[in-house]
């Protein structure tokens, strides 16, 4: 499979939709570079001091060659609904895992950045990182499938990854395809116009 560096078809081929009402979007250096792009665009950034603002809120995104890590979603357009699911759908974040074959669970570590910020104001946008020893990440290097689960009551769904977005995934833990922690400047062609 060769790698598509397009954003747009690396987002699509790295977006899992699980459940009912969540979506993970897996992030890479592509998919987090176009998203920073996008605010600078549409908030017409420009000061190389605000473009490194950007920069640097969003670097955590970016997979250091152990781990995942996804944004997730959870998208409850009834505003009624969303009153009522979110506090419970916030917590069940904390439940995600992913079933690596021949080896173990391995539990999702949820909102790094602000572990509790679910218990007092539930949110629709959560940060995930599922972190794998080198077991872990050969037998993902070599499984067909996974499993992404979840354990709470309020949201006991499980769900096959499969081959094409697996391949996606894995490739975050190659060598080759390191990505640092830090997103280096955004091209000057991103002042507004």
């Amino acid at each position: 499979m060769s790698p598509n560096p397009h954003p747009l078809a690396q987002r699509r081929a790295r977006t899992i939709a699980f459940g009912p009402c969540m979506r993970l979007q897996f992030e890479n250096r592509t998919t987090v570079r176009h998203h920073v792009e996008k605010i600078l665009r549409i908030e017409r950034i420009g000061d190389p001091a605000a473009v490194q603002h950007e920069i640097d809120a969003y670097a955590h995104l970016l997979p250091d060659g152990t781990n995942w890590k996804a944004t997730l979603f959870i998208e409850l357009a009834d505003p009624t609904e969303r009153a009522r699911e979110l506090p419970q759908l916030s917590r069940a974040v904390h439940e995600l895992h992913v079933d690596v074959p021949g080896v173990r669970r391995v539990r999702v570590s949820a909102n790094d950045d602000l572990a509790d910020r679910h218990l007092a104001r539930p949110s629709a946008v959560h940060f995930l990182r599922f972190q794998f020893s080198a077991a872990e990440r050969a037998a993902l290097r070599s499984a067909h499938t996974i499993v992404l689960g979840c354990t709470h009551p309020a949201y006991p769904f499980s769900q096959l990854i499969g081959a094409p977005t697996l391949g996606h995934l894995v490739r975050d833990f190659d060598p080759a395809q390191y990505f640092p922690t830090e997103l280096e400047p955004c091209a000057t062609s991103m002042n507004p116009r």
